[in-house]
């Protein structure tokens, strides 16, 4: 068998492969960056209500749709991460309805989320030497 044909068949398989791999690693990466805004969003929010300011529903309403965003593309990744993003954009739609407890039993504090996130974007190899 001459080998160019092995090689160009290789090429065929292994092309689009590489491709889809790229195309997961994007909309991972876009799913991350959804729940980072929506985190980030959650944080300046808490630390101006923690500054003395009144809540303020317009900005509790994007609130709504960031998680709500964030949900969407992460189910593809982690599905309990997805959920948390969905239950996040329900609190907003009327946080009163949600005690400290509640909060705590659903594993949707700012903290858990984060958490979530930072072991999704933890590194995705090992290195077995230590480092001091």
């Amino acid at each position: 068998m001459d080998i160019s044909i092995l090689l160009n068949g290789l090429a065929k398989i292994l092309g689009p492969i590489s491709t889809l791999s790229k195309d997961r690693r994007e909309l991972k990466d876009s799913a991350l960056r959804a729940i980072l805004n929506a985190l980030n969003e959650t944080y300046l929010y808490y630390r101006d209500l923690d500054r003395g300011l009144e809540r303020n529903p317009e900005r509790e309403e994007l609130l709504v749709k960031y998680w709500s965003a964030a949900a969407i593309p992460m189910r593809h990744f982690d599905r309990d991460l997805a959920e948390k993003c969905n239950i996040k954009s329900d609190y907003w739609l009327s946080p009163e309805l949600y005690d400290d407890a509640k909060i705590t039993e659903l594993g949707i504090g700012l903290d858990n989320v984060r958490q979530a996130y930072r072991k999704m974007t933890g590194p995705i190899f090992s290195v077995s030497r230590k480092f001091k």
